[in-house]
């Protein structure tokens, strides 16, 4: 347990220092003129390059599981250029011609003061997909060998460009607040992607490109394809929950309102299941391991019930309501529907921690099919209780928040089953 504590600490401390830049950001918006407005037109923007961005998330995993020698690398690094050269394309298509009204307004029903907001702040993060997906590359072969502190470094450094660059404009006064998170993710990314370039070189240097491939099957691209679509698109299948609670906010009562207050909601419950998210990682570099499993299932237990008390105790106290009025200055007309979507999300960070665990057990084991049915299971039930809230129109927190906690939940309950089969 100590042994894999100091091997998750590091890689735990850098996800939950990235998640600080969604409060900094909404801090910086909330003292920005039109706050509501600038939030909605974020939580837009950010959804539509998150699902763009979505097949080079878990090229993380899929570099923790494959670059193990110099053959690998190469292959995988090949791999990644194609991947993030695509996300590009679409990025620009999508910011930059009419099918972004297609998506924005005809698809999510967005209201058309925030779709106009949010398409200056997608065409300023053009190269995100590309940033994100040659950092995770590089992250990948960090953790793969065992060291994932400097992932943390690399992760402070972006942090620090993404507020100072926030704070900058934020001064200068003559962007939009969306416009100002827009310009401060893309500084935190290139920044982070430099460093943790940097300190991989050494590392590939000696401990990767020394080493040969001991399978007598090279690593192909249609092999990488293989294990990786799967990821890629469970990644994506994730990451459509956003713009499909958006567009079921905007068509409940008080849509602006809802829009404004659920991605600062979102924010909060994400930044508490940092850690929880980053023991994917770690389980896949574990899992071989003589004698891990019971050590990592115990842990995830213990990851999650901590996360969850964490929760709790952000809403039985005055915590939250200091976070909401003093660090993102949310409206205080959205603090009760901010507080309501976090206390329904109680469960969501012990989930996050066992859904963690045995999707590492499945992709250290290769069955990342598996991992794309299961969360093709999840999505339907999100989609079914969003259309559900939709239909009954129900209190928006309800739905969003709900619909969220029961997808996780049943997603895990079909990754623990295809686990035990395998």
């Amino acid at each position: 347990m100590r042994g894999l504590f100091l091997l998750w600490l590091p890689l735990a401390v850098s996800f939950e220092l990235m998640m600080l830049e969604g409060p900094a950001f909404q801090g910086v918006m909330g003292r920005l003129p039109s706050p509501a407005l600038n939030l909605a037109a974020w939580g837009l923007a950010m959804g539509v390059s998150l699902l763009i961005e979505s097949p080079v998330i878990m090229l993380l995993g899929t570099a923790v599981a494959l670059a193990r020698d110099a053959e690998s690398f190469a292959e995988l690094r090949r791999f990644m250029l194609t991947l993030c050269a695509g996300c590009t394309a679409v990025t620009a298509l999508v910011a930059f011609t009419p099918l972004y009204d297609l998506v924005a307004r005809g698809i999510m029903g967005q209201p058309d003061d925030i779709v106009a907001a949010a398409r200056p702040a997608l065409q300023s993060m053009l190269f995100w997909s590309a940033a994100i997906g040659w950092r995770r590359f590089y992250q990948g072969v960090l953790v793969s060998h065992g060291h994932t502190r400097w992932v943390t470094y690399g992760t402070v450094v972006r942090l620090v460009a993404a507020v100072g660059t926030a704070v900058g404009l934020m001064l200068w006064g003559r962007l939009t607040g969306v416009r100002v998170a827009a310009l401060a993710i893309m500084a935190a990314v290139v920044s982070e992607a430099i460093m943790t370039t940097l300190f991989a070189r050494p590392i590939v240097r000696r401990e990767v490109l020394t080493l040969h491939r001991a399978d007598p099957r090279p690593l192909t691209q249609g092999a990488i394809w293989r294990y990786h679509l799967p990821l890629a698109a469970t990644s994506m299948l994730a990451l459509v929950t956003g713009p499909m609670t958006a567009a079921a906010l905007a068509r409940l009562p008080d849509p602006r309102a809802a829009l404004a207050a659920w991605p600062v909601a979102f924010m909060a419950l994400l930044v508490i299941r940092g850690g929880a998210m980053a023991y994917q990682e770690i389980t896949v570099s574990q899992a071989r391991v003589a004698g891990a499993p019971p050590v990592l299932r115990a842990f995830a237990w213990w990851l999650g019930w901590g996360c969850t008390a964490l929760t709790l105790a952000l809403v039985a106290t005055p915590m939250l309501s200091l976070y909401l009025r003093s660090v993102v200055h949310v409206p205080a007309e959205l603090h009760g529907l901010v507080r309501l979507a976090v206390l329904l999300g109680v469960a969501l960070p012990l989930l996050t921690a066992l859904g963690s665990w045995v999707r590492g057990l499945l992709m250290a084991s290769g069955k990342t099919t598996d991992v794309y049915r299961a969360m093709v299971v999840g999505l339907a039930c999100h989609a079914a209780l969003l259309a559900a809230g939709v239909a009954l129109r129900l209190p928006a927190m309800w739905v969003a928040s709900a619909a969220m906690t029961a997808a996780a939940a049943t997603e895990f309950a079909v990754l623990a089953s295809r686990a035990r089969r395998g």
